[in-house]
């Protein structure tokens, strides 16, 4: 019975694994499978303190020679009982190779890329580090030694009116923030012992990168892509932020000149609207003219406000240490002057309104700007009278001043820099 049931099974399966096969005619070449087994063990160390298994091959060539030997032994010697045991040791060794191969591979093939990368940021010639830097993350999308100074190249360029790479830095800028923010360790330690990121002369601690970056899109959407407005969050978070450019005056100079182009078109459509009083030809026509100009008036003193609120921390932060900052900051103090002259008709009171002011929280740009109704004055006159309104004139910017163009890339810690508006 049990005779039938093999056969049958036999029959069924076509084959019976493992039952009366004779061995491949390789199981028996015992002096061929040790030769082979012998030359791989011998690419094969153990380390005495820790007992663990080292593969020795150093280039790409040695370690393929390894695996195709492992690979025949395997082939030739995989199916023989006899030497089980060691085909299984040597099949351990397959994956781990493999994988050696492929790092070692991409290292060199990434090192010579490296090398024009960093050649480029060293030399000042962008064009190479951002191709190289490219070729970089394509292969490794989290390297913040290629995105912190990819992000930042575009800022200086900026500054000597060289806008080819912003759209690049823009994004970089964006990529290297948010691993940093998400936690990314930082890869090296600068010279100081601080982590950092970034080589050469935009090498950047945590809190500088972070800083620097966020002002790095906040200078280019304003001054580069021309959108003011959307440069606003960025220059609002630099300012909530540690790091050198919290206390960076062209920040508060910018967004206040964001309120004096604001403020300018209020401006217009009051003087439009009083040029239409002074054409109309009955008191009705004006009175209502007159509704029309007090909140727009209310907004235009609300904008005012906020771009003396905006001037008066840019003057208290910035600098007269040197001949150029001196003058730099007196410019601001004379559009300080004029600008609260033209919103209290005095001059009277300004030190102690600049130093009230820069004592609260600064007003985010990015929200509706309060109106400020000044109390109406006893009325001496009628209605059909000229209107109580004068017009108000819109304030004067000060036009940025050219920025200086960043030092020769050395290898050094970073200070806070002076960076200029076009």
């Amino acid at each position: 019975m049990s005779l039938g049931f093999l056969l049958a099974a036999i029959i069924a399966g076509g084959t019976l694994s493992g039952f009366a096969q004779d061995p491949p005619a390789d199981c028996a070449d015992v002096d061929g499978f040790n030769a082979l087994y012998t030359k791989f063990t011998g690419t094969i160390s153990v380390d005495a303190k820790t007992n663990k298994s080292i593969f020795n091959p150093k280039t790409v060539a040695e370690k393929q020679a390894a695996l195709d030997n492992a690979k025949q032994i395997l082939e030739k010697y995989g199916a023989c009982p006899t030497f089980a045991e060691n085909v299984n040791y040597v099949k351990g060794w397959i994956s781990p190779i493999e994988t050696a191969i492929k790092a070692q591979n991409e290292r060199e093939t990434v090192g010579v890329v490296v090398t024009r990368y960093d050649n480029g940021i060293r030399d000042a010639k962008f064009d190479d580090a951002y191709a190289a830097g490219k070729e970089i993350l394509a292969k490794q999308p989290d390297n913040l030694n290629v995105l912190v100074p990819l992000g930042l190249v575009g800022l200086y360029e900026s500054y000597k009116n060289n806008f080819k790479y912003n759209d690049d830095s823009v994004r970089y800028a964006q990529q290297a923030l948010s691993l940093i923010k998400s936690g990314k360790e930082l890869p090296q330690k600068n010279a100081k012992g601080v982590p950092a990121a970034g080589v050469f002369a935009f090498e950047r601690t945590k809190e500088e990168a972070i800083s620097e970056l966020t002002y790095a899109i906040g200078y280019i959407t304003y001054y580069g892509k021309k959108d003011k407005k959307a440069a606003l969050p960025y220059y609002y978070e630099v300012t909530q932020l540690p790091g050198p450019f919290k206390t960076e005056p062209r920040v508060y100079q910018s967004i206040g000149n964001y309120y004096v182009d604001e403020a300018a078109k209020v401006g217009q459509e009051i003087a439009a609207l009083i040029a239409k009083q002074k054409a109309a030809k009955t008191d009705a026509e004006k009175e209502q003219i007159d509704k029309e100009i007090e909140p727009k008036t209310a907004l235009f003193n609300g904008y005012t406000e906020r771009i003396i609120d905006a001037y008066a921390r840019a003057y208290t932060v910035a600098k007269a240490d040197t001949p150029a900052n001196k003058t730099y900051k007196e410019g601001l103090y004379k559009t300080l002057q004029d600008t609260y002259r033209r919103r209290f008709d005095k001059i009277e009171g300004l030190d102690a309104y600049v130093a009230s002011t820069v004592a609260k929280p600064l007003p985010n740009p990015t929200t509706a700007v309060t109106p400020v109704l000044d109390p109406a004055p006893a009325a001496t006159t009628p209605v059909s009278a000229a209107p109580v309104t004068a017009t108000p004139a819109a304030p004067v910017a000060v036009k940025p001043a050219a920025a200086a163009t960043p030092k020769a890339p050395v290898k050094a810690p970073v200070a806070a820099k002076k960076k200029g508006t076009r």
